[in-house]
């Protein structure tokens, strides 16, 4: 599953990746440097139409042409500090995104938390709840398994715009890494993601956090192992390791644009990542790995966000995983989000469609009306 920073997006441009805040001045320091764009980028801000308010990530269009030359030659004195700005914002694009923390204003951070096989998380414990305990959520970040890392803000695994809106809502929430590819194969990955569940269950008097009311949600291969998480219940295969006595079950969980059926090619595993993953290119693995072979009644809700435009995870694996938890009567919602592609990245010149916050909130609305409910033990 290939990712990278720079995607095409408008003919003559392609766009770059960056940390938003402080998004005003990192554009005023380079934007003299560049040509007009053929984007439809606002020229008073520097945004694209949908970043909504999107504390994690802005794109700023750069171009790669004849112009940006020319205004090089122009500018010679700026040229250095244009370039070590812009060398420090593409840096996140590197294989092994650097962690960037960000400011946790609604309540207390606690950082690096660590679990199981030396893994760690981040607990973020907002302080305006009225209820408590309180309910968590837990995230899991995508990155093929084989990158990413639950506080990186440059590669938009953990986006505050999410982060905000649960915690507003009154939820705890926690990112979580785990073990990657290829030094550990899977299913070391989703072994991770059980273990937090029951270590977060095991210490929940000690944050003040609902031993009962967990959910979870995860953006790519995040989305796929949260969907494992759920679909396999409170004491599978994947149950190894501490806190054995506390059970791994979620109430619910939303997957976004995560891979569903491995055993496809739409899924978005090429022969070159299986083999990272997997170590082997067998297909029981590929099954095995696969939310839709854990497909049974009574399973817990699932909320699938996909982008209409993604052609890394193809829409057809959220439809395909949709269509069976319809089948076994299970609850399940899915939202088509139009001129997105992976990663939430905004594809034509439309803003996303539901918005980011929409999304976001959708999301709450989902777990809230699962609040009470069960899933399959």
């Amino acid at each position: 599953m290939t990712h990278g920073c720079r995607v095409p997006f408008h003919e003559g441009c392609e766009r770059l990746v960056a940390i938003q805040w402080p998004s005003e001045l990192v554009y005023q320091w380079y934007a003299p440097l560049l040509p007009k764009p053929p984007c439809p980028m606002n020229s008073n801000t520097g945004k694209l139409p949908e970043t909504d308010g999107f504390a994690g990530l802005s794109e700023y269009p750069v171009n790669t042409r004849r112009e940006s030359r020319r205004r090089r030659r122009s500018r010679p004195l700026l040229l250095p500090a244009v370039g070590l700005l812009l060398a420090g914002l593409i840096a996140g694009c590197s294989t092994t995104p650097a962690n960037v923390p960000f400011t946790f204003t609604l309540g207390t951070a606690h950082r690096d938390l660590t679990y199981c096989n030396s893994q760690t998380l981040d607990l973020y414990i907002p302080h305006a709840a009225t209820t408590r305990p309180l309910p968590l959520a837990i995230y899991v970040h995508g990155g093929g398994m084989t990158s990413g890392d639950k506080s990186d803000l440059t590669a938009g695994w953990m986006t505050p715009v999410f982060l905000d809106t649960l915690a507003s809502a009154g939820y705890a929430v926690a990112s979580v890494n785990y073990r990657l590819a290829p030094q550990f194969k899977f299913p070391d990955q989703i072994e991770d993601v059980k273990c937090a569940i029951r270590y977060l269950r095991a210490n929940a008097h000690r944050y003040g956090i609902s031993e009962s009311q967990i959910f979870a949600f995860g953006t790519s291969v995040g989305g796929q192992l949260v969907a494992l998480a759920a679909l396999t219940g409170s004491h599978s295969a994947f149950d190894v390791g501490p806190y054995a006595t506390e059970p791994s079950n979620l109430m619910a969980v939303a997957d976004m644009f995560g891979p569903a059926n491995l055993t496809e090619s739409a899924s978005g595993y090429f022969p070159s990542d299986i083999q990272q993953v997997f170590g082997r290119n067998d297909h029981r693995d590929l099954l095995l790995a696969s939310p839709t072979h854990y497909v049974a009644p009574n399973s817990p809700p699932i909320l699938l966000v996909q982008g209409v435009n993604d052609t890394t995870v193809l829409r057809s694996q959220s439809i395909e995983l949709y269509r069976d938890l319809q089948a076994a009567g299970d609850q399940a919602q899915l939202v088509s989000v139009q001129d997105m592609g992976h990663m939430f990245v905004q594809v034509g010149p439309q803003p996303l469609h539901p918005s980011l916050r929409q999304i976001a909130q959708d999301m709450v609305s989902f777990f809230g009306r699962h609040m009470s409910g069960a899933g399959r033990s």
